[in-house]
Formats: structure tokens, C-alpha cells, sequence
């Protein structure tokens, strides 16, 4: 099958040095220069009074954030946040702001895990290769984090390798568990996703199931799960299971885009 794309968003989980940095504290290079400091904490301030994410305000803090950053220009943190508010107005420099600092401190969970996700919303195999280098940077800086594995696992339907997204999305969910952090749909998701390209169709059904309720209206769920019903229903020689499965083929609306080989299983013989 053709590399699917998935355009998805690495979970992020509140591990607790995140929520501190995010509150604007632990930072990685704070500023000696109490102008800038002042400058970021009230950035950080607005970002939180902002809770309706007015698109002015978020133009002022991001503002806010790049002149701390011009006040002194080792203050990654400050280029960061610039980055981090860029991206909540969907504006296409946060990427350059997330690649400035992942280059001005290059051990950051936050700073990779943000810029691999910003990569993906792009979609194209440049910015995803891109993407999975953080995550393998995630995964030598924090072996102990499931993030990078579980990144890594998410640009695997896109980059081809199969095999290696599903031992890391494996790896992920062990880590998960380590850290008593309860499994959410995207997880089952993505291994479900996996399995299906491996040709694992009853192990994928099994994950795809329990992420029915999240994902049932995604194209590549669509996609996935129906193969993965036809299959099952052919070896199980279930007729109603394989009406299942062309029920939910029917109901992909963007049928010039689903890959040749997809079409051939649904297409009667």
C-alpha cells in the first residue's frame, strides 16, 4: 500500500516538568537581563488571562515574547514562547520561531516535541523526515519519555517503515504504563493504522475498535478500518461483518483518493 498520510498531533501528555515550564518556570536559558525576564513573565501572564485566545492579544503577547528575545538574544525560552503563540494563531512563522530555539538549546523535550508537531501539520515527506529526527532526538535525550516513540510511530505510515512504527508505538505504551499514564484513542489509533499496513488485519481491528468512537468520521480510519473488516470477514467467512465492511467503505466521501489497491479489495469481481 502507498504510504498513507496522517496528519496528527503527538499527544501531549501533562508530565509535570511540562506544566511547570509552560507556567514559565524551569526554563532553559534564562535571561541575566532583568528587562527581558520581566518582559517574558509578563508574556507568560497574558497567555494565561488570555483564555479565549483572542487573536489581538495573542498578536500583542507574541510580540511581547520576541522583544524579550531582542533584549538578549541567548534567551531561548523567549524564542520559544514567540514560536508557541505564533502557532496558536496559525501562523506559519512559528515554525521558524520552534527551529531558532530547538538550535539555541538542543536538549528541550518541549522545544523538539513542538517543532516535530508543528512539521507535521505540513504533511509533505521533507517536513515529516524532519519530524521524526526530533523524535529519535527525544528518544537518546529522554529514553524514559513515551514521546519520542511514540512520535516516531506516527510518521511511520507516512515514511514507510512499518515494522519500526509499531515496535516504538509498543515501546510507547510500555512507557506509558510506567508512568501510570491511561491509554487514549490516538495510541490505539495509530497501532490499529499500523497493523492494517502490515497486513495484521485482526490485531488492527482490535485497536481500530477501540478508537471508534474518536475516529470513525477520519478519512484513514475509514480507510483502515473497512480493509481490516473485509479481511477479517474473509477468513472468518462472516457475511455480516463483510456487509460491515462495505457499508463503512460506502460512507468514504473521498473515494479519488483512497489507494488503487484499497479500491481493487471493495471493487466486485
Amino acid at each position: 500500500m502507498k504510504k498513507t498520510i496522517l496528519i496528527l498531533f503527538v499527544l501531549n501528555f501533562n508530565i509535570m516538568f511540562s506544566q511547570n515550564y509552560f507556567e514559565g518556570k524551569n526554563l532553559y536559558c534564562k535571561s541575566e537581563n532583568l528587562e527581558a525576564l520581566q518582559l517574558f513573565n509578563d508574556g507568560v501572564k497574558f497567555l494565561y488571562l488570555n483564555t479565549s485566545l483572542n487573536k489581538k492579544y495573542l498578536t500583542i503577547t507574541a510580540n511581547v515574547f520576541f522583544e524579550a528575545y531582542k533584549k538578549d538574544t541567548t534567551f531561548c525560552d523567549a524564542l520559544f514562547f514567540t514560536g508557541y503563540t505564533l502557532r496558536l494563531l496559525d501562523d506559519k512563522d512559528a515554525l521558524k520561531f520552534y527551529m531558532l530555539a530547538d538550535k539555541s538549546y538542543d536538549k528541550s523535550i518541549e522545544f523538539k516535541t513542538n517543532l516535530a508537531a508543528e512539521c507535521l501539520k505540513y504533511g509533505n515527506e521533507k517536513a515529516i523526515e524532519v519530524a521524526r529526527k526530533k523524535y529519535e532526538e527525544i528518544v537518546k535525550l529522554y529514553p524514559d519519555s513515551p514521546e519520542g516513540y511514540y512520535g516516531i510511530a506516527v510518521t511511520s505510515p507516512i515514511l514507510g517503515d512499518y515494522d519500526n512504527g509499531l515496535e516504538n508505538i509498543n515501546l510507547a505504551i510500555d512507557k506509558y504504563k510506567l508512568i501510570n499514564l491511561k491509554l487514549k484513542s490516538d495510541v490505539f489509533y495509530i497501532k490499529g493504522i499500523l497493523l492494517s499496513l502490515n497486513k495484521n488485519y485482526d490485531e488492527a481491528l482490535v485497536h481500530l475498535d477501540n478508537a471508534y468512537s474518536s475516529y470513525k468520521k477520519d478519512f484513514n480510519f475509514k480507510i483502515h478500518y473497512s480493509l481490516s473488516l473485509l479481511k477479517v470477514s474473509e477468513t472468518k467467512k462472516d457475511d455480516k461483518m463483510k456487509k460491515k465492511a462495505f457499508n463503512f467503505y460506502e460512507k468514504i466521501k473521498e473515494k479519488d483518493v483512497i489507494p488503487q489497491e484499497v479500491k481493487d479489495q471493495f471493487t466486485p469481481k
